[in-house]
């Protein structure tokens, strides 16, 4: 799966120069396209997977409880984001950061101190290769939209550094990995192929505009990614057929789809494409506190019953 989605990576990489004169409408559309077909839908079988990890840890699940801890971190997470824009930004991108890690090396030992950091710096390489070699855009977005505004003066200096912060986070996480090498006894894992496959996909977001590369990383391949792990798991309890699955992810994506659009009606998302994508981010950004919790949970069921070698992602 990794392959085909760096081939779609690299084509969009080839039509970069097409993709940067296109009009914004269409680079919208691939934005918004991409959340409602697969953004969403990935974080959509919670509940399933909150079910799954109860019953992985023996202990008891109620759909209302589950449902009350899941809202009320979205609510809290949200009320910061709201009234802490600076704050609840950055908030959103360690969580990101963490998640994306997690996601992408989920077959990593987690459980260590230096496995975290691991997964964590390899977050942070990623969003920094999107925002930093786009900070200008970055920036631009920010003031069109009028939000977290009081960052702008940070991200005139973090563009200015772009290049040393860039260099910095790159050799973080490469140090980070030499230290999960050594203090690891198996690190089959982590082969040549894996850092091949990072490389390429760093080379691909760093060259893709703003808009496009955040669509390509957290919409197609971070989604893509996730839903494939969240099938995998839940097929492999027997717990769950494929169509319960398929029907669960489709109705709590349209309810989450119909709240996103009641929102966006009464805070006049619609006014602007600026203001549809900063809904569209900011309703993501809520989501990923109690989705993040579920997911981490998720994965350390997965390592916990161990992986085997024919389920190495492109062994």
């Amino acid at each position: 799966m990794r392959i085909f989605l760096l081939i779609a990576g690299f084509i969009l990489f080839l039509c970069r120069d097409y993709i940067r004169a296109a009009p914004i409408e269409w680079h919208f559309i691939f934005f918004i396209a991409g959340i409602v077909l697969l953004g969403i839908p990935h974080g959509a079988a919670d509940l399933l997977v909150g079910s799954q990890n109860a019953r992985g840890r023996n202990s008891s699940f109620t759909v209302l409880g589950f449902l009350s801890v899941y809202i009320s971190r979205l609510l809290i997470f949200g009320c910061v984001i709201y009234f802490f824009p600076v704050a609840g930004l950055l908030c959103f991108l360690l969580f990101a950061a963490y998640h994306f890690g997690e996601t992408d090396l989920f077959f990593l030992a987690t459980n260590t101190l230096v496995g975290k950091i691991v997964v964590a710096s390899y977050g942070l390489v990623i969003l920094s290769v999107i925002l930093l070699g786009n900070a200008a855009d970055l920036k631009q977005f920010l003031e069109t939209s009028g939000y977290a505004t009081d960052m702008l003066p940070f991200i005139d200096l973090v563009e200015k550094n772009r290049y040393i912060l860039l260099s910095v986070a790159l050799v973080f996480f490469f140090c980070c990995i030499f230290l999960y090498f050594i203090s690891q006894k198996n690190t089959v894992l982590v082969t040549d192929t894996f850092l091949l496959h990072f490389g390429l996909l760093v080379f691909i977001l760093y060259h893709l505009p703003l808009l496009t590369g955040f669509t390509f990383y957290f919409v197609v391949w971070h989604s893509v990614l996730s839903l494939q792990n969240i099938i995998s798991y839940l097929r492999k309890s027997g717990n769950y057929s494929y169509k319960v699955i398929m029907k669960q992810i489709s109705f709590f994506a349209l309810l989450a789809l119909a709240g996103i659009g009641v929102s966006g009606l009464a805070g006049f998302m619609y006014s602007n494409n600026e203001a549809v994508m900063l809904y569209f981010i900011l309703g993501l950004a809520v989501l990923t506190a109690p989705h993040m919790q579920v997911m981490h949970s998720m994965y350390n069921q997965i390592r916990g019953t161990g992986i085997k070698e024919e389920e190495i992602p492109d062994k």
